[in-house]
């Protein structure tokens, strides 16, 4: 049995596996780079500081690059912190398409889904045969099944990430 949805209005964003599998964490790249860099900088300071301790100006100058410091190791830890929870969700949504590939005998790498998260209302597209399966699962979301749609697009647009 095929289940219908129709899909009006607005626009649909679907990832694709390579997306999920390889998201750009430059920005984090970035931020250890800035502690290196300030760190340093902070250590190099203190440093002429303590050979001539007449000049405050050294002592000052590497408590505010310490301050600052520890300021960006903070945005950096909270960041992480993040970063890890979405690789965990992607992580889960990945493992569901290479199931679903495995199941309808298709690649992982034409799928594409409308969610970063696993969640009830989550759709997934096979890029090149246009087939879409809703995926339904049991009461404690331990496992799930999918269900083939038929789709009809009013005036919705599609908009794919990734490659």
């Amino acid at each position: 049995m095929v289940a219908e949805i129709i899909l009006g209005g607005g626009g649909m964003t679907f990832y694709t596996y390579g997306y999920l599998t390889h998201q750009n964490y430059s920005g984090t790249a970035l931020r250890i780079g800035l502690i290196i860099v300030l760190l340093l900088t902070a250590f190099f300071v203190l440093f002429r500081y303590l050979r001539n301790r007449t000049l405050v100006k050294y002592r000052d100058l590497s408590v505010i690059l310490l301050m600052a410091s520890a300021l960006v190791i903070g945005f950096q830890f909270q960041s992480y912190s993040t970063l890890r929870a979405n690789q965990s969700k992607t992580s889960t949504v990945v493992g569901v398409l290479k199931t679903v590939a495995k199941r309808n005998h298709v690649a992982p790498q034409n799928l594409q889904t409308n969610a970063t998260a696993v969640n009830d209302q989550m759709l997934i597209r096979n890029a090149k045969t246009h087939q879409y399966y809703r995926v339904l699962y049991n009461s404690d979301s331990a496992s799930f099944i999918t269900e083939k749609l038929s789709v009809q697009m009013n005036q919705t647009k599609i908009k794919v990430v990734g490659d």
